[in-house]
C-alpha cells in the first residue's frame, strides 16, 4: 500500500514538474542540440569572416596586430586568437569588445563583428542564460536539476512496465506513451551525466572548492605577477611570447595570447594539450613582457584529481570529451530530451480535458437546468 501510495506520488511530481517546465527545458534541449556544433554553425553562417584560404606561409602576429591597429585605429588590440585549423581565420580582440578577423596567409583584414555576436553566440547565451544574464543563468542551473529528477524519476516510473521497444498499435496515443518511455530509457544514464556536469558549471562557486577538496594539496592559488619595467627596456612582442610559451609547455598547443598593456601587465597565454577539448585550453604561462621571463606555469597533464574533474566538466556537457563520437552522443541525448518534453505533454493531453470540468461547475452552478 505504501509502496503504491509512493508511486502515484512520483507520478505526479513527474508529471506535473514536466508540463510546469517543459517549454523551457525544451528550449534549453533545441539549444543544446544546436550547440555541439557550435563553430560549424557560425563559420557557416559567417564565411567572409572565420575562413580563408591557406598559403605557403603565415605573416606574423606582430604583422597581424599592426594591420587591425591600420584599419582600426581608434582601436587597442588585447589579445589575439590563434586558428585551430589552417583554413580557419585568425582573430584579434579588441577592447572595445569587438573581434577583428585576419587572414593570417595574406595579412588582410576580413572585417570585425562583436565577440559575442552572431546567431550562434546567441544560441549559447540563449542555452546557458535565457538571454536573462546571471539570474537566467541561476534559472538555467535550477531546471537542469530538475531535469536530473525527472530523469531519475522517470526511471523509477518505468520499472513496472519496463518498455524496451516501441510496438505496433492503432491506437497514437500508446505508441506516444511507449516512445516516451523507450527515449527516457535509452538516454537517462547520458541525460544523468550532461546534467551532472551542467549543475557544475552553473554553480561553480558551490561545486568547485568541494571537488578540489580531493586533491592531496589545498587549492593552487591564482598567481599574480608582474614585468619588471626598467629604463630603456621594450616589450618582446607576441611572437616571441609565442615562443616561449611553447617552449615552455612542449606538445601544447598555443590558443589564446594576450597583449599586455604598457606598464607591469604580463603576457598570459592559454594553451592546451591534443587531450583537451575545451576552446581555451587548460593550461596557462605567465610571461614577464620586458624580458621573457617565465611567471608562472599550470600545466593541466600534471593536474590532482579534482582539477582534472573540473576541467573535464565543460567538455563531457558539451560532447567534446572524445570528439565526434560523444559529441554525436550529446546532440542525439539534447535531441531526445527535447522529444521527451512533446511526448510527455502529448501523454498528457487529452481532447476535451478542460471541457468536462467546465461542464461539471456548469452544471453544479445550475446552468442550463429548466
Amino acid at each position: 500500500m505504501r509502496q503504491l501510495a509512493m508511486h502515484k506520488a512520483l507520478l505526479v511530481f513527474h508529471r506535473w514538474a514536466g508540463l510546469l517546465a517543459g517549454l523551457v527545458i525544451f528550449v534549453i534541449a533545441i539549444t543544446g542540440c544546436a550547440l555541439v556544433f557550435e563553430g560549424h554553425i557560425d563559420r557557416l553562417l559567417n564565411p567572409d569572416l572565420t575562413l580563408v584560404q591557406p598559403g605557403s606561409h603565415t605573416i606574423s602576429l606582430q604583422a597581424a596586430v599592426e594591420a587591425v591597429r591600420s584599419t582600426y585605429p581608434l582601436e587597442t588590440p588585447n589579445g589575439v586568437v590563434l586558428p585551430d585549423a589552417p583554413h580557419h581565420a585568425l582573430v584579434i580582440n579588441l577592447e572595445s569588445g569587438h573581434a577583428v578577423s585576419v587572414d593570417q596567409y595574406r595579412g588582410r583584414v576580413l572585417g570585425a563583428r562583436e565577440r559575442l555576436g552572431g546567431f550562434a553566440r546567441f544560441l549559447r547565451r540563449l542555452h546557458k542564460t535565457l538571454l536573462a544574464g546571471p539570474m537566467g543563468q541561476k534559472i538555467v542551473g535550477a531546471l537542469t536539476f530538475l531535469t536530473l529528477l525527472l530523469a531519475l524519476s522517470g526511471l523509477i516510473l518505468w520499472w513496472p512496465r519496463r518498455i524496451l521497444v516501441l510496438k505496433s498499435s492503432r491506437s497514437w496515443r500508446r505508441v506516444n506513451f511507449d516512445l516516451h518511455n523507450v527515449l527516457g530509457l535509452y538516454s537517462a544514464a547520458f541525460l544523468v551525466v550532461m546534467c551532472v556536469s551542467g549543475i557544475m558549471i552553473t554553480f561553480a562557486e558551490v561545486v568547485d572548492p568541494v571537488v578540489l577538496r580531493l586533491d592531496p594539496a589545498p587549492p593552487r592559488r591564482p598567481v599574480s605577477r608582474a614585468s619588471m619595467v626598467s629604463a630603456g627596456a621594450s616589450p618582446i612582442g607576441p611572437d616571441e611570447a609565442l615562443r616561449l610559451g611553447r617552449a615552455a609547455l612542449p606538445g601544447a598547443f598555443v590558443r589564446r595570447v594576450s597583449l599586455p598593456p604598457p606598464g607591469t601587465a604580463v603576457y598570459a597565454l592559454g594553451l592546451s594539450f591534443p587531450e583537451d577539448r575545451t576552446p581555451g585550453g587548460r593550461s596557462r604561462v605567465l610571461l614577464d613582457q620586458y624580458s621573457g621571463q617565465i611567471l608562472d606555469v599550470e600545466n593541466s597533464r600534471i593536474a590532482h584529481l579534482g582539477k582534472r574533474i573540473l576541467d573535464l566538466k565543460r567538455p563531457i556537457h558539451t560532447g567534446d570529451v572524445f570528439g565526434a563520437p560523444t559529441q554525436a552522443l550529446a546532440f542525439g541525448v539534447s535531441l531526445m530530451l527535447a522529444g521527451q518534453v512533446v511526448s510527455g505533454i502529448l501523454v498528457w493531453w487529452r481532447p476535451g480535458r478542460f471541457a468536462a470540468p467546465a461542464r461539471r461547475r456548469r452544471t453544479a452552478a445550475g446552468v442550463g437546468k429548466p
